[in-house]
């Protein structure tokens, strides 16, 4: 797969160039949020957990007279090169920036795998649209303009996981590649915890390739149990055993992330000692946020306004075109129906992922879109191709235009 360093630059600069200009109202002027981050990091520096005398505490965890942050210290960790660098704290919207361009490239190569390896029909001016899509019809352009606290850490971390999918999604792949991609999403989960739960990806199509080696797996039982441990087991228990130190070192208990003692709104407090930070019950209320939760419209001096429930917005309704990966769990073939190994692995993936993020006693309110789909955003997307076998069809296509024209409406209406 032969592309030009150019033009991986040049969707990078238009990205980070478009998002900058969308996120500072196109004044192109640096701007500062709330961060946590930075502080962080200077600590992590001084080899502490804590947050000495921070400027506020919205959203922070109190214990024991000392300020924590509830989000992983990924970020943090990517900025203390850059404070070396700089010798001063670095504003998170740039690293919202730089990630979400990243992110972008990726997703372009991924889509040229598809392309190259299940699509020869996909044009280059189809992936591009396509790409659109990704980079400004979905939650991806939303969270890539804020640039505060609770964004900039899914930014950094969805490119771990986004970075994962690259390096397992493809028809050859070997232990490395399984390794590679448990890596990255293990890198992830130091970020937002259930970046984790995408290893359900490369592990479905690792048990698919033992499916199709059966007879050699029975032969070489022992040899594919030392693949799966060095691929998935040891990533796993590594990055598991630096979160619970992480929780140990900061509350004397493996399993307390802090939530036990945040500040937070009085609403979202509630909703977690009544259900619990991660529960099923919370389920039914995030699922019809996540997928039935429409914006309303009204007319108003003549003019269209639209209402979004700030808990909110469904992930089809803002973007149509995902509604294409109902078409995608099965292929027919001559001689009766196959199923697709990689579009099931995507289906269980999806899955595995949004279980947990549906059990969390939070939305992500305030928003527009459901933010916390990022985690799965690329799976959608790469699904949504699948559904319509890499062929646009004019519907596809003005679902994209609808997705782009919803969410810089929504972007613009919540500045």
């Amino acid at each position: 797969m032969k592309i030009k360093i150019f033009t991986l630059l040049g969707i990078f600069v238009f990205i980070f160039i478009m998002y900058f200009g969308v996120g500072t109202q196109f004044s192109f002027k640096p701007k500062w949020a709330i961060d946590y981050f930075n502080p962080m990091a200077q600590s992590l520096m001084h080899f502490r957990l804590d947050i000495p005398n921070p400027g506020q505490t919205h959203d922070l965890i109190e214990f024991r007279g000392k300020w924590y942050t509830p989000w992983g210290i990924l970020p943090a960790i990517v900025l203390i090169p850059l404070q070396l660098l700089k010798g001063r704290f670095i504003p998170t919207f740039y690293l919202s920036l730089f990630f979400s361009g990243l992110t972008t490239v990726i997703v372009f190569l991924l889509l040229k795998r598809l392309q190259k390896e299940f699509f020869h029909h996909l044009s280059i001016p189809g992936i591009y649209i396509i790409l659109a899509l990704f980079a400004f019809g979905t939650t991806q352009f939303y969270v890539g303009t804020l640039g505060s606290v609770w964004h900039v850490n899914q930014i950094v971390a969805s490119f771990f996981g986004t970075l994962g999918i690259f390096a397992i999604f493809k028809k050859n792949r070997s232990i490395i590649d399984c390794f590679i991609s448990s890596l990255c999403f293990g890198i992830g989960f130091l970020g937002r915890p259930t970046i984790i739960f995408l290893i359900s990806l490369s592990l479905s199509l690792f048990i698919f390739d033992l499916f199709q080696k059966k007879k050699l797996f029975l032969i070489h039982t022992t040899k594919y149990i030392k693949q799966a441990v060095i691929a998935f087991v040891l990533p796993l228990m590594f990055f598991c055993s630096v979160f619970f130190l992480y929780n140990y070192f900061r509350f004397g208990n493996i399993f307390q992330t802090g939530y036990d003692y945040i500040q937070e709104s009085s609403n979202l407090q509630e909703i977690r000692i009544k259900n619990g930070l991660s529960s099923l019950k919370n389920i039914p209320q995030n699922a019809w946020y996540m997928l039935f939760e429409a914006p309303t419209f009204a007319v108003i001096e003549n003019k269209i306004a639209v209402n979004f429930n700030l808990y909110g917005n469904s992930i089809f309704f803002l973007t149509p075109p995902f509604l294409a990966i109902f078409l995608a769990p099965i292929i027919r073939k001559k001689g009766g129906i196959k199923i697709d190994p990689f579009a099931v692995s995507l289906w269980i993936a999806i899955f595995v992922t949004a279980i947990p993020i549906l059990m969390h006693y939070s939305s992500g309110w305030m928003q527009f879109g459901y933010r916390y789909s990022l985690d799965i955003t690329v799976l959608l997307l790469l699904l949504s191709v699948f559904g319509i076998k890499g062929k646009l069809s004019a519907l596809y296509i003005l679902g994209i235009v609808f997705s782009i024209i919803m969410y810089v409406w929504g972007i613009i209406s919540l500045m």
